[in-house]
């Protein structure tokens, strides 16, 4: 079975995205979210269309996917004339931690006139700051103290207070508790964190912070990704669990995975134990890109276990979405493995990219971009040539990329025993050079 979209599939999917049929809204944004990267060309071209059904759809979808590409294109979306455009635009944008991401944010602080959006900013922003983006807390900071501000716009920045270490927030509080403006005052005397571990607290409470972390209501599941977030490692049996159980609800498997990812490394490391027991796909994929975002090594390199357990899977018995999202967990698991330059799964990756009967995930090329070597060429100079237009010009890239870091030139004697197809290949991808010297001069004049 091949990883491929079908003729026109991914447009009739973005129409899907407009219809009033819930279920063929959310069976169009599942398959998007699956065939992920080579569908965010024609989602951002939706994007800049006329219907809002469409691109109040497509904003979330581009947050999940997370390519690089959505980020500048969600941004523009904070000048659109339509609030609730901007409002979602707003809350995707904490899914792309980057400067960029920060300061348009803190320019929606500053510049929008509807206050919901704003909300929504100083959200965002908190989120931010837990992603590991150490300057999206200088606003929020300064909005908490600042008396000028509407009271509701700074109730909503005290939920970085549970983000904060308990010396930042007593202090903070201590402050707060003077303030001149009464609503503030009162948020301050009656701000609870949570500090006891998730086994201490009543059944009940947990469920309720579960279901919270499900809910439709952006400012109720974001106070629940806050809460859990400070509970500790004992959250992490049984917020997989859920994950498995929503196993497909890839919207709250990505919030389970922001809670995780708060936990940070040390806390996290339980993480490694319940990887070894999840099989859904959806879940694994957050899994592996929380591991990912802690950069523990030991953490990443049992990635390789979880490759050699999805590898050998064959599609009988799946559905077509399920064993496409099973490969695509196995590329994200190589690409992590590359981000820390290890080379422990190289030949399932070059077993990935013999395999003719699918294309190659861009998640396998931005891997072998990363540590790919002489080896690997001749496979990808193969791939070029059964791939889209867009993948070629990737594919490229990482042939360039390997030849210049392994210093291999263009007339290297591993070239002349390609086959002509490979050699085609490569002369597309290098530009065709003069040889230093031989560029023609004028003729010089004989008149004496």
């Amino acid at each position: 079975m091949m990883q491929r979209p079908r003729a026109n599939e991914i447009p009739a999917l973005i129409r899907g995205l407009g219809s009033r049929s819930r279920a063929r809204v959310d069976s169009s944004k599942a398959r998007l979210t699956i065939i992920g990267a080579r569908a965010v060309e024609d989602l951002i071209e939706a994007l800049e269309g006329d219907n809002n059904r469409v691109r109040a759809q497509v904003m979330p979808l581009l947050a999940m996917i997370q390519d690089s590409r959505g980020r500048e294109p969600l941004i523009a979306m904070l000048l659109d004339r339509n609030a609730q455009m901007r409002l979602t635009a707003v809350r995707c944008l904490a899914r792309f931690p980057s400067p960029d991401s920060i300061a348009a944010l803190n320019r929606a602080l500053q510049k929008d006139p509807d206050e919901q959006v704003k909300i929504a900013a100083v959200q965002s922003l908190v989120e931010l700051y837990s992603a590991g983006q150490e300057s999206a807390v200088r606003t929020v900071l300064e909005l908490l103290y600042c008396v000028d501000e509407s009271p509701t716009i700074r109730i909503a920045a005290f939920s970085l207070l549970r983000a904060l270490r308990p010396g930042q927030r007593r202090s903070i509080l201590k402050r707060l508790r003077q303030d001149p403006v009464a609503e503030v005052r009162e948020k301050a005397d009656g701000f609870k964190v949570e500090t006891v571990a998730l086994g201490e607290l009543e059944d009940a409470e947990l469920q309720g912070l579960v279901v919270d972390l499900a809910s439709d209501d952006y400012a109720v599941w974001n106070d629940a990704v806050q809460r859990l977030g400070v509970c500790g490692a004992a959250v992490v049996q049984p917020l997989v669990g859920e994950m498995r159980r929503r196993s497909n609800d890839p919207e709250f498997c990505t919030r389970a995975g922001m809670v995780l990812k708060g936990l940070g490394p040390r806390r996290g490391r339980a993480l490694a134990d319940e990887l070894d027991l999840v099989e859904e796909p959806v879940p694994l994929h957050v899994l592996v890109e929380v591991i990912g975002a802690f950069g523990e090594k030991a953490l990443i390199y049992r990635l390789k276990d979880l490759i050699e357990r999805i590898a050998p899977q064959t599609a009988a018995g799946k559905t077509r979405n399920a064993y496409e999202l099973a490969l695509r967990v196995r590329a994200k698991a190589h690409l992590e493995l590359a981000r820390i330059g290890s080379r422990v799964a190289i030949q399932d990756l070059r077993d990935a990219l013999a395999d003719s009967d699918r294309r190659i995930d861009l998640e396998l090329l931005a891997a072998v971009g990363l540590i790919g070597k002489r080896e690997e060429l001749a496979l990808l100079l193969r791939a070029y040539n059964r791939e889209d237009n867009f993948t070629k010009r990737k594919i490229a890239e990482v042939v360039r990329m390997i030849m210049k870091r392994e210093r291999i030139r263009r007339n290297n004697p591993m070239f002349q025993t390609l086959g002509p197809e490979r050699r085609r290949a490569l002369e597309s991808i290098l530009p065709p050079t003069t040889q230093r010297g031989r560029r023609a001069r004028p003729a010089a004049s004989s008149a004496g």
